[in-house]
């Protein structure tokens, strides 16, 4: 089966992007309007078609994507009525929350329940990566249903991985943001000493970039911290819930790094929590 008919819900700082590039290679996108009214005019521009509820944009679609903020949304949207009671066994859905395992196994046996197919899909790449269309999916699920979905994920990624059963692509998902997290801190600490020692950063993104010291967030955020630009990409808020769920999935486990940046991104949230995850450095380069 070829899809070609997308329901999109969640158009936010990536999932607008996102959007935009399935509309570029195609696809018939079918959305509707939460707070923010721009996105929606800027793809009904581009040629998507703007429904009036959830309800419609279920059943006008083939394929359902979800890129929302948190589980309590996934909830929320996902398991209401108005989307359940629309499903039916030739759909599918293509869920690229950064979420808990948990959430998402439990979306996903309501979804069985109905006899849809579900891919647990979430992304990492960023902004940018969400613009250019080089973002990498790590997909828990059946190899056959990615096989049949990869026409449009690879509309949105230049990476995608099979890497277990459902649950398994926001287990990893959540690894990778524990990760970032850290490096971020590691980052703005490394551009912080380098202005210190009077080093010019972009012989410092060279040199490290070639050297056992090479961090993907130094590479890529050293221009923006070193202009403390933090204007919003991927927000704070959010790096501060993702590295949540890693520290909630390791009950059995000691994590003393990942939970002590936990706390500084906490507390970096309280004030900067709508900036870019980046704003977590302003202390450090004050």
């Amino acid at each position: 089966m070829e899809f070609k008919k997308i329901g999109f819900i969640g158009l936010g700082a990536m999932g607008l992007p996102m959007a935009k590039n399935l509309l570029k290679n195609g696809f018939e996108l079918y959305i509707k309007a939460h707070h923010n009214r721009e996105p929606i005019e800027e793809l009904i521009k581009a040629g998507a078609k703007e429904e009036t509820s959830l309800a419609d944009i279920v059943s006008r679609s083939e394929l359902l994507i979800s890129i929302l903020p948190a589980d309590q949304e996934m909830e929320s949207v996902l398991l209401s009525s108005e989307v359940l009671n629309q499903l039916t066994t030739d759909k599918v859905l293509v869920e690229m929350t950064s979420g808990s395992p948990e959430m998402m196994k439990k979306i996903n046996s309501a979804y069985q329940n109905k006899g849809v197919g579900v891919l647990d899909a979430p992304v990492s790449g960023g902004t940018i990566g969400a613009e250019n269309g080089t973002l990498t999916i790590m997909v828990g699920g059946d190899k056959a249903l990615l096989e049949k979905c990869h026409p449009v994920l690879e509309a949105m990624a230049e990476n995608i991985y099979l890497v277990g059963k459902i649950g398994a692509g926001k287990a990893i998902k959540a690894i990778n943001q524990m990760l970032a997290g850290i490096h971020m801190l590691a980052s703005a600490e490394a551009v912080a000493l380098a202005e210190k020692l009077e080093i010019d950063k972009d012989i410092l993104k060279q040199v490290v970039g070639k050297s056992s010291g090479a961090s993907w967030m130094l590479l890529n955020k050293i221009d923006t911290l070193a202009k403390r630009d933090f204007e919003p990409g991927f927000k704070l808020e959010l790096m501060k819930k993702d590295i949540q769920i890693a520290v909630e999935e390791s009950t059995d486990k000691l994590l003393p790094l990942v939970s002590f940046v936990l706390e500084r991104y906490k507390q970096a949230a309280k004030e900067d929590g709508e900036l870019d995850f980046s704003a977590i450095s302003k202390e450090i380069l004050s």
